[in-house]
């Protein structure tokens, strides 16, 4: 995905500036985020860590948690747990929970393939809904059992821009939309004493989606209203103001950090004209 010619007040917008967030802002708080090795996951740990959280990050592949781990501290002086988990093993999430007391659950880890609908094999479809879906409801159900057995806490569901459908990985955006839906039902049975919400990204330059999709896949941007692709730390200041006291009468929503992309704009995962049936 490329970006297309920046537009009036982009560079204003965009600038990185200096730290957002005050550097005690979650101070005394535990924060878990799977999928923290990469990508959008290891900005979001970056961005709990430098808001003060202790933070662990858990995936599967110890060598890529090491290597964030380092770069994070480095980053923000705060050192970095790491802890290896298969969230679509019950008993090794619930392993997890035995190892680690958190305040604030990132639910990051997931992923899709690009494929038109009528090609997906019965495999196919559940190992997507499987992880994007049931595997999160373990992590959610676990450490959200431990919250409400202890001191509460926060949880934050990493989803996509669902409502007008996203050709090409219609597995995916079922198990998000259901995703986004949990966070509502949960937000009634476990408030006060957990708030649940979602976060959901548009269009992110990362080395996921780039080994991912095909090199035409969004790189059309012009119709978005804000026509670029957005930052991880774009992703990492909403997970970080979600945590936060400053979102603490916030449960069951969900926040598009997408520049309007859900507005306007094509969405697919498939280059265009892929998926069409018609001639």
């Amino acid at each position: 995905m490329t970006s297309p010619a920046s537009s009036p007040g982009d560079s204003v917008a965009r600038s990185p500036g200096s730290a957002i967030f005050v550097p005690d802002l979650l101070a005394g708080s535990t924060a878990l985020v799977t999928g923290g090795g990469t990508g959008l996951g290891r900005a979001i740990a970056e961005g709990l860590s430098a808001a003060g959280a202790d933070v662990v990050i858990a995936a599967r592949r110890q060598e890529v948690l090491d290597e964030a781990a380092a770069e994070i501290t480095s980053a923000t002086g705060n050192q970095v747990v790491t802890d290896l988990v298969d969230i679509r093993d019950r008993a090794s999430v619930e392993a997890l929970a035995g190892r680690h007391d958190v305040d604030i659950l990132v639910n990051n880890a997931g992923g899709q393939f690009p494929q038109e609908a009528r090609r997906f094999s019965p495999n196919g479809w559940n190992s997507v809904v499987d992880l994007n879906l049931n595997a999160t409801w373990s992590m959610t159900q676990v450490f959200g059992n431990q919250m409400l057995d202890g001191g509460g806490g926060v949880i934050i569901q990493i989803v996509a821009i669902v409502g007008r459908g996203i050709p090409g990985i219609a597995h995916s955006a079922a198990a998000r939309a259901g995703v986004i839906e949990l966070a509502k039902t949960l937000a009634f049975e476990w408030g006060p004493k957990v708030r649940v919400n979602c976060v959901a990204p548009g269009a992110f330059r990362t080395d996921g989606w780039e080994k991912t999709y095909d090199e035409e896949v969004g790189n059309d941007m012009s119709a978005v209203p804000l026509p670029y692709p957005g930052r991880p730390s774009d992703i990492a200041n909403s997970v970080v103001f979600l945590a936060s006291p400053a979102a603490a009468y916030v449960t069951g929503e969900c926040l598009y950090v997408d520049g309007g992309h859900a507005l306007h704009g094509p969405i697919s995962a498939l280059p265009p004209g892929a998926y069409s049936t018609r001639p």
